[in-house]
């Protein structure tokens, strides 16, 4: 037990576990949420205004992602330290997506709560969609970049004139 104790700890000393378990957190039980809609209403109810608090939190904490955000960027550079230029092309591309995400994001959480007053909410709402999805789409292809990367270089590892013999003496 206390293994997993230190584990859960370690998540929780970090931005990054913190967001992951609030992340998990959130879409469980937005999850149970709609399992339970028709079994136990209220229950159902509860569990979709955790989620919903939890979802809030996550909002929160990424007003101050920008500062790691840029450090990462600047690290990250051109991508240049990808396995290829296709995966470090995807990565610059969605560096910059983010870059424009985390203001857009910050004024719809300025005018969530009231904060600020413009004149079309929901079109702030759906550039941040815009630009949330876009950020996603392009990491999952780096993913399967990734992914389609690796294979190639298994098969080519994997080829018989790439095996050394061993020849006994």
């Amino acid at each position: 037990m206390s293994k997993v104790l230190n584990e859960v700890c370690d998540m929780l000393d970090t931005y990054t576990g913190r967001d992951k378990i609030v992340r998990t957190l959130c879409y469980t039980t937005k999850l149970a949420s709609g399992m339970y809609s028709s079994k136990d209403p209220d229950f159902a109810k509860k569990l979709a205004i955790f989620s919903s608090k939890m979802s809030q939190t996550r909002a929160t904490l990424r007003l101050l992602d920008d500062l790691p955000m840029l450090s990462y960027s600047l690290s990250y550079g051109t991508g240049s330290k990808e396995p290829d230029r296709i995966m470090g092309l995807i990565g610059f591309i969605t560096n910059i997506i983010d870059h424009v995400y985390y203001p857009v994001d910050k004024i719809c959480w300025m005018i969530e709560y009231k904060l600020l007053n413009v004149e079309n909410p929901t079109k702030w709402d759906t550039m941040n969609s815009i630009f949330w999805v876009a950020s996603i789409y392009l990491n999952l292809m780096k993913t399967i970049r990734s992914y389609t990367v690796m294979e190639q270089h298994k098969t080519h590892i994997n080829k018989p004139e790439n095996e050394s013999r061993y020849i006994p003496l």
